[in-house]
């Protein structure tokens, strides 16, 4: 199992995906799952390996995205009503199973190597590509009558300007440098990838001028509104290698904390309370099961009941039993 684990963590990471590894550390018979057990969880709520089964697997994969998302860490402790820790660093599910055993979780994210693509072959394209690699990005540019000798640190360069070739395009770092050399055609370009940070380093009026250019060849304006121009932090920045890092600082400031904050204070989650979904793919996957609160995975459920049209999921025997003897109480709580 651990090779089979490291060829799909190496595959991802070629890849650059990023995807989140959970590892029993604790344990209280009766439980299916040991210490040391691991299992791997990618941004589509594909769980491989093994954790424990029911409602260890929905749980898991649910903080799993949130990790991933933010990439932070979590460490889980499911158990039964009745065995919280005190003062514990751990986020903690009360669980009304049958299973009265206790799973304590750590799930840390993987993050792959992030990517900065450089276009154009300006001196402020140049230092940000020295330093970016200095930071442990990979830098690939793409820019016409490319000097390699200008860039020897970079891990990719092009003479075209095609972002084709990038397979994680979407959480790539597109930084337009090319400073009065085909400004608005490789900006179009930039933006009419799936890429969501794209920037460009130009003048407050430049910047201005583009968004018409931009809109006339019909790039939406919620698109444009989204462009990062003038790109980079305000330093009160004069020199090339100055801009350049600014502009990293502000790239590292989206990598390590985009839109979501620190990690929360521990809660206990107790089958009243409806948790939190952090991903919209997971609500399309994964069905909050009425009696404990745990997500339960649509194509691998333990037990399926049809009550009244609805498909209702279940992740063990005892939340089945509990849900069949008074439906009404669950189906009100949920809605």
């Amino acid at each position: 199992m651990f090779n089979e684990l490291r060829h799909i963590m190496e595959a991802q990471l070629r890849a650059g995906n990023n995807f989140a590894i959970a590892q029993v550390i604790g344990r209280i018979a009766p439980s299916s799952s040991k210490v040391g057990d691991k299992a791997i969880i990618l941004p589509s709520g594909k769980l491989i390996g093994w954790i424990g089964g029911g409602c260890v697997r929905g749980i898991v994969i649910k903080e799993a995205l949130a990790v991933i998302a933010n990439k932070k860490h979590c460490k889980l402790r499911i158990a039964p009503e009745g065995s919280s820790k005190e003062n514990s660093d751990f986020k903690e599910y009360i669980m009304s199973c049958q299973s009265k055993g206790t799973v304590e979780v750590l799930i840390e994210s993987v993050i792959a190597q992030p990517e900065i693509i450089i276009v154009g072959k300006s001196n402020i394209g140049r230092k940000l590509a020295r330093i970016a690699t200095e930071a442990d990005f990979k830098v690939s540019v793409l820019s016409n009558d490319l000097d390699p000798e200008m860039f020897p640190s970079a891990h990719h360069l092009s003479e075209a300007v095609d972002f084709s070739p990038f397979n994680n395009i979407k959480n790539s770092y597109i930084v337009v440098t090319t400073q009065g050399e085909d400004d608005e055609a490789s900006v179009l370009k930039a933006l009419q990838t799936a890429a969501q940070f794209v920037g460009f380093v130009a003048s407050r009026k430049k910047s201005v001028d583009i968004q018409s250019y931009l809109s006339e060849h019909g790039i939406e304006k919620e698109r444009i509104a989204q462009l990062r121009c003038p790109i980079g932090f305000d330093i009160n920045a004069k020199l090339a290698s100055e801009v350049a890092i600014s502009i990293l600082a502000e790239i590292i400031n989206h990598y390590r904390n985009g839109n979501f904050s620190e990690t929360p204070e521990p809660k206990v989650i107790s089958r009243h309370e409806e948790p939190s979904i952090n991903a919209s793919e997971f609500e399309n996957e994964f069905y909050i099961n009425p009696v404990c609160n745990v997500p339960v995975s649509k194509s691998n459920p333990k037990h399926i009941v049809d009550y009244k049209g609805e498909k209702v999921y279940f992740c063990c025997d005892g939340c089945k039993n509990s849900f069949e003897k008074n439906p009404a109480q669950y189906i009100t709580k949920k809605a």
